[in-house]
């Protein structure tokens, strides 16, 4: 049900006196993952649509609503659960943006419910939720990737994936030497 307040407001659009302000049902779409076009209805909205050229203009507040119910409809966390996750993990938004592989003003965005986050991303974060262990993986693999733009594997010098076992060669290789098994007469 939309009630109707009548308004005097110049409409952007068509410059008619005919906007009025709108508080109800917002019926709007989007494009869900597959390309399909899927239906969203937001109730409780308010925002102005202008009775001569059907304009409809949107405040901040109308926007925030319609967008959080669009990250519900496509099974994404809201703005507020990702700031929570970060926070939970005592991380900036630097931090996680770094963390995960994502540029800062990207990762910004995301909280503030201006973009939103893919489905992968979404699902890191989740992960990142229910197991934050996983976070000392997630900077493992930052800094083995860091290390190895840095130059630290160059020279034909493979990461060393388990040292308990080069470990144990060279010890092995050490007694062979002190047996003289390696000396020619």
């Amino acid at each position: 049900m939309k009630k109707e307040a009548m308004g005097t407001s110049t409409c952007p659009v068509c410059g008619k006196n005919t906007l009025k302000s709108i508080t109800g049902e917002f019926k709007a779409y989007f494009e869900d993952e597959n390309g399909n076009r899927r239906d969203l209805i937001v109730p409780n909205v308010t925002y102005e649509k202008c009775d001569s050229c059907g304009e409809e203009l949107l405040d901040q507040n109308a926007t925030n609503k319609i967008s959080h119910a669009q990250r519900a409809a496509m099974g994404l966390l809201s703005a507020d659960q990702i700031r929570a996750i970060r926070q939970n993990l005592a991380k900036t938004q630097r931090q996680m943006s770094e963390l995960l592989g994502i540029g800062e003003k990207t990762y910004c965005r995301w909280e503030s419910g201006t973009h939103f986050q893919s489905e992968a991303f979404d699902r890191y974060l989740r992960l990142l939720r229910a197991d934050p262990s996983a976070l000392r993986t997630l900077e493992r693999i930052g800094h083995d990737k860091a290390a190895e733009q840095a130059g630290l594997n160059a020279g034909g010098f493979e990461y060393l994936k388990d040292p308990q076992v080069y470990e144990l060669l060279s010890v092995q290789f050490n007694e062979l030497l002190q047996k003289g098994l390696f000396y020619r007469a």
